[in-house]
């Protein structure tokens, strides 16, 4: 009987680990209104971010601009991913805390843009800005 419930546990751990590992990710215009919700498959990788993108990632596509992050979950290092990038655009990203307070901001200059998240383990958010458009993610650090 005892082994039963142990693989009971077992197999209710690891259903609810499969079940939550999603995001929602959301655009919004520029009054701040919601435009579209994507389902983002969180998933972890053991590749670094300097290496290519998993083919396994879900993209963004925000004003026919394809935005893919990985790795997510990470270890602290992230790869922005953004194709084609339209330089003429004032781009950024913006990397908060689950707080709300503003950690990081870097200028995106080209397509592939690698950040690093200082910090404690746990969630962060992480806004991309591409002109008048924002996309943003969750990122979970390790």
């Amino acid at each position: 009987m005892k082994k039963f419930i142990c693989l009971f546990i077992l197999m209710l751990f690891v259903a609810s680990y499969n079940i939550s590992a999603q995001n929602i990710s959301f655009t919004y215009d520029n009054d701040g209104n919601m435009e579209s919700r994507y389902t983002v498959a969180l998933k972890s990788s053991t590749h670094q971010a300097e290496e290519e993108a998993p083919s396994d990632v879900t993209s963004v596509e925000l004003d026919k601009q394809k935005i893919t992050v990985y790795p997510n979950p990470t270890h602290g290092k992230i790869c922005v991913e953004i194709a084609p990038l339209n330089h003429e655009e004032k781009n950024i990203i913006h990397i908060f805390n689950s707080s709300g307070h503003l950690l990081k901001t870097k200028k995106i200059t080209s397509e592939r843009t690698y950040l690093e998240i200082h910090g404690a383990q746990g969630a962060y958010l992480l806004n991309i800005h591409l002109g008048a458009n924002i996309s943003k993610w969750k990122i979970i650090k390790k």
